[in-house]
């Protein structure tokens, strides 16, 4: 199937209700269009309209995408977590008599720790040289997503005039719209002026971080980025702007920051999604306990 079909005004009337209730992401809301697109297709193949669903659907539904064996649990319950609203949201207005999704069962997350470099692993890719506009632009990204934990789209939206260097802090705009400040230390400092010297040399760009062409950096470049120094340092862990989110938190946790104050640098809406960082702190505590303590170590070691 291909979700080539227009926008249902029924789709379209519950992605706005959303924009305006919950101030969902313009991100959120685009994922929330395809995967709606993607069940209209689904039901209009079976000659169904979104409206006259049924539970039987709403399972062969589920059936349908486990069986195009590319979907994670994760999105598996994205896909039919956003049905299931889009549902309720019809039965609200009168316009569906039932749920098709309110029994369907979605698959069980897998309980995985996100990926964080170590210390060690953190000094290692810092400590790489940079020599070029290139180079130095790469290190400095890194750097920055290390100092300031940001979401690799909320940097990229950076523009120069955000840095306010005496206080060392960059005002950005989250999730929803929400605005924080993070800081950068006086490392990040003396790369960001060294990468800057060399950008003003070349280019004329309001970004901080711009293209070879004075645009804002791509995602695709900072995936070809990340992916050339994963090689380069011979990892064979993940290793993506996200990593370095995760690696920000975690640091921060395992030398005795307040979880308050994490979720506050990090913009989380909900102190529940900052916890898992504990979970990580933790799991690493586990190892080292079963590294160190005479009874946790394995004999003959």
């Amino acid at each position: 199937m291909s979700s080539q079909l227009p926008q249902d005004p029924l789709i379209s009337d519950f992605l706005e209700s959303q924009r305006k209730i919950r101030d969902l992401s313009e991100h959120t809301l685009v994922a929330y269009a395809h995967d709606l697109a993607q069940l209209q297709e689904f039901l209009d193949s079976t000659h169904t309209k979104l409206q006259d669903g049924t539970r039987e659907d709403g399972r062969e539904y589920l059936f349908y995408l486990k069986g195009m064996h590319k979907y994670s649990s994760s999105s598996l319950n994205r896909k039919i977590s956003c049905a299931r609203s889009f549902y309720t949201h019809l039965c609200k207005l009168g316009l569906c008599k039932a749920n098709p999704f309110a029994l369907v069962a979605t698959p069980k997350r897998q309980n995985t720790l996100p990926t964080v470099l170590s210390v060690g692993e953190v000094a290692q890719l810092l400590s790489q040289n940079y020599d070029d506009f290139k180079t130095t632009r790469a290190i400095f990204l890194f750097t920055l997503l290390y100092d300031t934990g940001c979401r690799i789209s909320e940097v990229l939206q950076l523009y120069e005039s955000q840095i306010e260097w005496e206080k060392r802090r960059i005002l950005v705009l989250g999730k929803g719209s929400k605005s924080r400040y993070v800081f950068f230390t006086k490392h990040c400092q003396e790369v960001m002026e060294t990468y800057l010297s060399l950008k003003h040399e070349g280019y004329d760009s309001e970004y901080l971080f711009c293209s070879k062409h004075g645009k804002q950096l791509p995602m695709s470049s900072v995936g070809s980025i990340f992916a050339t120094y994963r090689r380069k340092l011979g990892w064979q862990k993940q290793f993506t702007p996200h990593v370095l989110r995760h690696t920000y938190a975690t640091h921060l946790l395992d030398n005795g920051a307040d979880i308050r104050m994490v979720q506050e640098l990090l913009g989380h809406a909900s102190i529940g999604t900052t916890q898992i960082y504990t979970h990580v702190s933790q799991a690493r505590l586990a190892k080292v306990y079963a590294a160190c303590h005479p009874h946790g170590r394995k004999k003959n070691e």
